[in-house]
């Protein structure tokens, strides 16, 4: 598959979970929802991955990815604000973000994914 074609994946694969765990939000259903946006994260990441030619398959992989980024970018808390959005991964199976945090775990979602799809664009 062309890296254009992985590009329209990926993305349609984010905005698809995105839109689902916005659809969980409104339901109260944050445990959904917090697996929903670590998959449209985990896309984005792949997305940006795909531009350098690397292939994300194990979830290792992503925290390796976005540790390399954080370095080549002289950006620290790139990787740090990663491994805290893990939460929205362990919060699928047990439940640790309260319902009244949620919404700043979800901005904090949006956010990185927003600024890793812009660096998508910087990448030649």
């Amino acid at each position: 598959m062309n890296s254009s074609n992985l590009l329209t994946q990926f993305y349609a694969t984010r905005d698809q979970y995105r839109s689902n765990a916005d659809l969980a939000v409104a339901k109260a259903e944050y445990c959904k929802a917090s697996e929903l946006l670590w998959g449209a994260l985990t896309q984005q990441i792949k997305a940006l991955a795909a531009k350098y030619n690397i292939t994300i398959g194990k979830h290792g992989e992503f925290f390796d990815f976005m540790r390399q980024i954080a370095e080549e970018l002289n950006d620290q808390a790139l990787y740090t604000e990663f491994v805290h959005l893990n939460a929205l991964h362990r919060n699928f199976y047990d439940e640790m973000i309260p319902p009244d945090v949620f919404p700043e775990y979800y901005e904090r979602a949006v956010t990185l994914i927003d600024r890793l799809a812009t660096l998508v664009g910087t990448v030649s």
